[in-house]
Formats: C-alpha cells, structure tokens, sequence
C-alpha cells in the first residue's frame, strides 16, 4: 500500500485501525518488540495520538544551568505538522518535563501530540485544549534543575523499547507502538486485512457460529 502524504496514512490509521491490530501486524512482519511499556497512558481516555517521532533524550541534573530550558525550546520550535515528540528519561523520577505551554506551542505548530515517559503537569489545562498527552504519571514540579534535554532527534529508550527519529508512533486507549520506518507500509496493509477478518469472524459469532468454526474460517482471533 502506498500513500500520497502523511497526512492520507495518519488518517486511515486513526479511523481504521487501533493499536491491538497493528500490535499483531507487527507480530506478523516480525517486529515483535515495537509496543511500549503499559503504564504510559493517554490523559484522557479519548486520545489517540499519530505523527512521526521527534526524540528527545533528558538527563539528570542537580543544579540551575545558565540556559536550562535550551534545548526543548529548539526542539518545540522545529516542530513540523505532523509531528509528536516522544521524551525518555532513563525512568528518572524527579523529571516532568511536560506542560500546558509546552502543549500550546506544539499544537500551534500543528504537532499531533507527546509521548513521555516520564512525568507531566497542568493536566487538566492539557486535556481541556485537546491535545494528546501520553504519559508515566502526573507531577507538578518545574524540569528546571532536574533535568536537561542533552539531544534531541536522535535514537532514544521510551517506554522499554528503542524509538528512532521519523518512526511513526500511534498511540490509543490499548497503548502505544512504534512502526519502523522500513516497514510501515507492509504492516498498515496487515493490520487493515486483519481489521477485515476480524468484521467477518465478529459477524459470523452474531449469526451463531461457533469460535472453532470462524477462525477456522477465516483465521483471525
């Protein structure tokens, strides 16, 4: 399957597939480590997020730099439409990185959302301007002092798995996965055959058929 733009691939994925199938599309193409870890949830049940990943890699620190917020400001500044930042913090405890600004300005760029593993503040400021948050946990403290972006558009750890620059991530209710870039073609046609076997069996359950029989049938559970 080929698309014209990105903007035609987000939209089919977002109404036409959900996480779960293209988890097993994954599966299929051989990818079987590309769903990230299950605690880094939407702030909102309703989000889904889709883009192409903007990485940024924070560290530790222990005192005030002189340009604290630097490089995050590059980051959300570069932002195209599209685009989702996807943040790792080595499971750091201390770092909450994102907020309600942060959110204003991605979604003026027309970013599609954030992926963070980590913490994030001014949740309800967030949820109330719709824009898809996924996150470890929420937390009210400043990054500043705690933490640094020390680059950015490079290959990161977040959630458990290694996300690469330009990968798509798609996030729903179910999760969060990652396509490799080289692939992702080839995994939205499985996931989209699959969608359909799974109309048939659901259909095919209604009418009284017994699960032995439809996934017999037609293969799909």
């Amino acid at each position: 399957m080929k698309f014209k733009s990105d903007n035609e691939r987000f939209d089919l994925i977002q109404s036409k597939l959900y996480t779960a199938v293209v988890s097993d599309a994954l599966d299929d193409s051989g990818f079987r480590n590309q769903v990230m870890r299950h605690d880094i949830r939407p702030l909102h049940p309703d989000f889904i997020v889709i883009g192409r990943a903007r990485t940024a890699l924070w560290i530790n620190e222990y005192k005030v730099r002189e340009n604290p917020y630097e490089n995050e400001i590059q980051l959300i500044d570069s932002l195209q439409p599209g685009d989702v930042t996807v943040h790792s913090t080595d499971l750091s405890n201390e770092i909450a990185p994102w907020g309600e600004l942060l959110s204003t300005a991605s979604k003026i760029r027309k970013s599609n959302g954030a992926i963070v593993d980590a913490f994030t503040r001014d949740v309800k400021k967030i949820i109330s301007m719709n824009f898809p948050v996924f996150t470890k946990g929420i937390k009210p403290t400043d990054s500043r002092g705690r933490g640094h972006v020390q680059a950015f558009d490079v290959p990161i750890s977040c959630g458990d798995i290694t996300v690469r620059p330009n990968e798509i991530v798609f996030g729903d209710y179910d999760g969060i996965v990652v396509i490799p870039e080289e692939a992702e073609d080839e995994v939205i046609s499985i996931a989209l055959e699959k969608v359909s076997g799974e109309n048939k069996t659901r259909e095919g359950l209604r009418k009284g058929m017994l699960l032995a029989e439809v996934y017999k049938k037609y293969g799909v559970l």
